[in-house]
Protein backbone atom coordinates (compact mmCIF):
# COMPACT_ATOMS: atom_id res chain seq x y z
CA UNK A 1 0.00 0.00 0.00
CA UNK A 2 1.42 3.40 -0.96
CA UNK A 3 0.00 6.76 -0.01
CA UNK A 4 1.82 9.90 -1.11
CA UNK A 5 2.77 12.44 1.56
CA UNK A 6 2.27 9.93 4.39
CA UNK A 7 4.23 10.09 7.64
CA UNK A 8 4.39 7.45 10.35
CA UNK A 9 4.80 8.87 13.85
CA UNK A 10 5.39 6.42 16.67
CA UNK A 11 4.57 7.99 20.05
CA UNK A 12 6.04 6.32 23.11
CA UNK A 13 3.90 5.41 26.05
CA UNK A 14 6.29 7.39 28.26
CA UNK A 15 4.42 10.47 27.02
CA UNK A 16 0.99 9.18 28.09
CA UNK A 17 0.41 11.79 30.78
CA UNK A 18 1.55 14.64 28.52
CA UNK A 19 0.02 13.42 25.27
CA UNK A 20 -2.81 15.84 24.59
CA UNK A 21 -0.76 18.86 23.34
CA UNK A 22 1.26 16.62 21.03
CA UNK A 23 -1.76 14.89 19.51
CA UNK A 24 -3.55 18.21 19.11
CA UNK A 25 -0.64 19.80 17.25
CA UNK A 26 -0.32 16.75 15.00
CA UNK A 27 -4.03 16.91 14.33
CA UNK A 28 -3.75 20.61 13.44
CA UNK A 29 -0.70 20.06 11.23
CA UNK A 30 -2.15 17.11 9.31
CA UNK A 31 -3.69 17.95 5.96
CA UNK A 32 -4.33 16.57 2.49
CA UNK A 33 -0.62 17.17 1.80
CA UNK A 34 0.54 15.81 5.18
CA UNK A 35 -1.23 12.59 6.13
CA UNK A 36 -0.18 11.06 9.45
CA UNK A 37 -0.40 7.55 10.88
CA UNK A 38 0.20 7.46 14.64
CA UNK A 39 1.47 4.19 16.12
CA UNK A 40 1.25 4.11 19.95
CA UNK A 41 3.80 2.62 22.29
CA UNK A 42 2.73 0.27 25.03
CA UNK A 43 3.89 2.39 27.96
CA UNK A 44 2.77 1.33 31.41
CA UNK A 45 0.50 -1.34 29.94
CA UNK A 46 3.47 -3.07 28.31
CA UNK A 47 5.47 -2.62 31.52
CA UNK A 48 2.75 -4.56 33.37
CA UNK A 49 3.02 -7.37 30.84
CA UNK A 50 6.82 -7.40 31.19
CA UNK A 51 6.59 -7.55 35.00
CA UNK A 52 3.95 -10.28 34.85
CA UNK A 53 6.08 -12.24 32.40
CA UNK A 54 9.05 -12.04 34.75
CA UNK A 55 6.91 -13.32 37.66
CA UNK A 56 5.00 -16.15 35.99
CA UNK A 57 7.24 -16.96 32.99
CA UNK A 58 4.82 -16.56 30.09
CA UNK A 59 5.54 -18.22 26.78
CA UNK A 60 7.24 -15.95 24.25
CA UNK A 61 4.14 -16.15 22.07
CA UNK A 62 1.83 -15.04 24.90
CA UNK A 63 4.03 -12.16 26.06
CA UNK A 64 4.41 -10.96 22.46
CA UNK A 65 0.66 -10.99 21.95
CA UNK A 66 -0.08 -9.28 25.25
CA UNK A 67 2.51 -6.57 24.61
CA UNK A 68 0.92 -5.86 21.24
CA UNK A 69 -2.46 -5.61 22.91
CA UNK A 70 -0.89 -3.11 25.34
CA UNK A 71 -0.07 -0.91 22.34
CA UNK A 72 -3.71 -1.18 21.25
CA UNK A 73 -4.85 -0.10 24.69
CA UNK A 74 -2.58 2.94 24.60
CA UNK A 75 -3.95 3.77 21.14
CA UNK A 76 -7.50 3.71 22.48
CA UNK A 77 -6.42 6.15 25.18
CA UNK A 78 -4.73 8.41 22.61
CA UNK A 79 -7.95 8.40 20.60
CA UNK A 80 -10.05 9.18 23.66
CA UNK A 81 -8.11 12.35 24.50
CA UNK A 82 -7.69 13.57 20.92
CA UNK A 83 -10.83 12.33 19.10
CA UNK A 84 -8.59 10.94 16.35
CA UNK A 85 -10.10 7.85 14.74
CA UNK A 86 -8.50 4.44 15.30
CA UNK A 87 -7.97 1.73 12.67
CA UNK A 88 -6.62 -1.78 13.11
CA UNK A 89 -5.64 -2.92 9.61
CA UNK A 90 -3.95 -1.56 6.51
CA UNK A 91 -7.09 -1.54 4.36
CA UNK A 92 -9.00 0.64 6.83
CA UNK A 93 -5.93 2.85 7.17
CA UNK A 94 -5.96 3.52 3.44
CA UNK A 95 -9.72 4.05 3.25
CA UNK A 96 -9.87 6.29 6.32
CA UNK A 97 -7.02 8.48 5.07
CA UNK A 98 -9.02 9.28 1.96
CA UNK A 99 -11.34 11.37 4.15
CA UNK A 100 -9.26 11.97 7.29
CA UNK A 101 -5.77 13.46 7.54
CA UNK A 102 -4.63 11.56 10.63
CA UNK A 103 -5.41 8.15 12.15
CA UNK A 104 -4.21 6.10 15.11
CA UNK A 105 -3.23 2.59 14.07
CA UNK A 106 -3.78 -0.20 16.62
CA UNK A 107 -1.07 -2.65 15.54
CA UNK A 108 -1.82 -6.02 17.14
CA UNK A 109 -4.04 -7.48 14.42
CA UNK A 110 -1.54 -6.63 11.67
CA UNK A 111 1.56 -7.88 13.46
CA UNK A 112 -0.08 -11.07 14.75
CA UNK A 113 -1.55 -11.93 11.33
CA UNK A 114 1.79 -11.64 9.51
CA UNK A 115 3.86 -12.98 12.43
CA UNK A 116 7.17 -11.93 10.87
CA UNK A 117 8.77 -10.34 13.94
CA UNK A 118 10.58 -12.28 16.69
CA UNK A 119 8.61 -13.03 19.84
CA UNK A 120 11.10 -11.30 22.11
CA UNK A 121 11.35 -8.33 24.46
CA UNK A 122 14.15 -7.16 22.19
CA UNK A 123 11.33 -6.16 19.83
CA UNK A 124 9.31 -3.29 21.28
CA UNK A 125 6.94 -0.72 19.81
CA UNK A 126 9.88 1.02 18.05
CA UNK A 127 10.59 -2.00 15.86
CA UNK A 128 6.89 -2.71 15.45
CA UNK A 129 6.34 0.84 14.14
CA UNK A 130 9.22 0.36 11.70
CA UNK A 131 7.71 -2.92 10.50
CA UNK A 132 4.35 -1.24 9.89
CA UNK A 133 6.13 1.55 7.99
CA UNK A 134 7.66 -1.12 5.77
CA UNK A 135 4.19 -2.55 5.06
CA UNK A 136 3.07 0.99 4.20
CA UNK A 137 6.07 1.25 1.86
CA UNK A 138 7.52 4.23 3.71
CA UNK A 139 11.21 5.08 3.94
CA UNK A 140 11.21 7.04 7.20
CA UNK A 141 9.81 6.69 10.70
CA UNK A 142 9.58 9.39 13.37
CA UNK A 143 9.96 8.05 16.91
CA UNK A 144 8.62 10.45 19.51
CA UNK A 145 9.81 9.81 23.03
CA UNK A 146 10.54 11.64 26.31
CA UNK A 147 14.23 12.42 25.63
CA UNK A 148 15.89 14.62 23.03
CA UNK A 149 17.34 11.75 20.97
CA UNK A 150 20.28 9.35 21.15
CA UNK A 151 23.33 10.15 23.24
CA UNK A 152 26.94 9.00 22.85
CA UNK A 153 26.71 7.55 26.35
CA UNK A 154 24.04 7.28 29.02
CA UNK A 155 23.62 8.95 31.41
CA UNK A 156 25.30 12.32 31.01
CA UNK A 157 26.39 11.94 27.39
CA UNK A 158 26.31 14.26 24.41
CA UNK A 159 23.27 14.36 22.14
CA UNK A 160 24.09 13.03 18.68
CA UNK A 161 22.61 14.93 15.74
CA UNK A 162 23.16 11.95 13.43
CA UNK A 163 24.30 8.36 13.85
CA UNK A 164 24.50 5.31 11.60
CA UNK A 165 22.33 2.34 12.57
CA UNK A 166 25.49 0.22 12.42
CA UNK A 167 27.07 2.36 15.16
CA UNK A 168 24.30 2.08 17.77
CA UNK A 169 25.54 0.17 20.79
CA UNK A 170 24.27 -0.45 24.30
CA UNK A 171 21.32 1.24 25.99
CA UNK A 172 19.61 4.00 24.01
CA UNK A 173 16.14 5.51 23.70
CA UNK A 174 15.27 3.00 20.93
CA UNK A 175 15.02 -0.76 21.22
CA UNK A 176 17.97 -2.97 20.35
CA UNK A 177 16.26 -4.64 17.39
CA UNK A 178 15.52 -1.36 15.61
CA UNK A 179 18.99 -0.88 14.06
CA UNK A 180 18.79 -4.36 12.50
CA UNK A 181 15.44 -3.55 10.89
CA UNK A 182 16.62 -0.15 9.68
CA UNK A 183 19.51 -1.82 7.89
CA UNK A 184 17.32 -4.60 6.52
CA UNK A 185 14.60 -2.24 5.28
CA UNK A 186 17.02 0.55 4.25
CA UNK A 187 14.98 3.08 6.20
CA UNK A 188 15.75 6.30 8.05
CA UNK A 189 14.57 7.09 11.56
CA UNK A 190 14.37 10.32 13.53
CA UNK A 191 14.15 10.32 17.33
CA UNK A 192 12.64 13.48 18.84
CA UNK A 193 11.33 14.67 22.21
CA UNK A 194 7.53 14.82 22.27
CA UNK A 195 7.48 17.03 25.34
CA UNK A 196 8.22 19.79 22.83
CA UNK A 197 5.49 19.23 20.20
CA UNK A 198 6.83 21.97 17.93
CA UNK A 199 10.00 19.88 17.45
CA UNK A 200 7.91 17.03 16.07
CA UNK A 201 6.19 19.38 13.64
CA UNK A 202 9.58 20.73 12.53
CA UNK A 203 10.68 17.18 11.79
CA UNK A 204 7.56 16.70 9.67
CA UNK A 205 8.35 19.95 7.86
CA UNK A 206 11.94 18.86 7.27
CA UNK A 207 13.29 21.77 9.29
CA UNK A 208 16.28 21.77 11.64
CA UNK A 209 15.67 21.33 15.36
CA UNK A 210 16.84 19.20 18.29
CA UNK A 211 16.65 15.50 17.40
CA UNK A 212 18.75 12.53 16.30
CA UNK A 213 18.64 11.16 12.78
CA UNK A 214 19.53 7.47 12.39
CA UNK A 215 20.80 6.63 8.91
CA UNK A 216 21.83 3.41 7.17
CA UNK A 217 24.83 4.92 5.37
Amino acid sequence: MKIDNLYLVKIGGSLAYDIKPLLNILKSFSSEENKIVVVPGGGMFADLVRDFDRDVKLSNKASHRMALMAMDMMGVYFSDVSHIKTVDNLYDTKVTLQDKDIVILLPSKIVLSTDELPHSWEVTSDSIALYIAKLLRLKKVIIVTDVDGIYDRYPGGKLLNIISAKSIRGFTSVDSYLPKLLIRYKMECIVVNGKYPERVVNVLKGEKDIYTKITVD
